[in-house]
């Protein structure tokens, strides 16, 4: 069991250890990418430009007469509302529950049936007067 577990620590400080080596040649590779880039940029050289500018002036105002406003008429514009239809969200309304009436099948007692039966006898039995005490000879 120990065996095991060593083995298990020795695979997993193998695979830490690839881990890290492979992210530090990532890094290595961006900054050698960032340098080249840099080496093969050409180098700026300061020029002096020199760009011409026109400047307008203008002449000086002439003295003309100004114009003569007669009065006039004022317009106005008579406003009237005019409807314009829109589109608008209506919902419709929930089914009202009517109640209808569903038949239900119940059962019913036959009709009676006359049938052939003779009433059962009537037995009477005799009743005894009251005993009495008498002496036979």
């Amino acid at each position: 069991m120990a065996l095991k577990s060593e083995q298990h620590a020795r695979t997993r400080s193998i695979l830490v250890t690839i881990i890290v080596a492979s992210v530090a040649c990532y890094c290595v590779g961006i900054i050698f990418l960032q340098v080249g880039n840099q080496v093969n940029q050409p180098t700026r050289t300061p020029t002096i430009t020199q760009t011409a500018t026109v400047t307008y002036t203008s002449a000086p105002p002439l003295n003309l007469p100004t114009p003569v406003v007669f009065p006039s008429a004022t317009q106005t514009s008579t406003v009237t509302e005019t409807w314009t239809p829109t589109v608008t969200f209506t919902p419709f309304a929930t089914r009202t529950r009517t109640i209808t009436s569903t038949e239900t099948v119940t059962e019913t007692a036959p009709p009676p049936t006359e049938t052939n039966t003779l009433p059962p006898p009537t037995v009477t039995q005799p009743v005894d007067p009251d005993p009495t005490n008498t002496i036979a000879p």
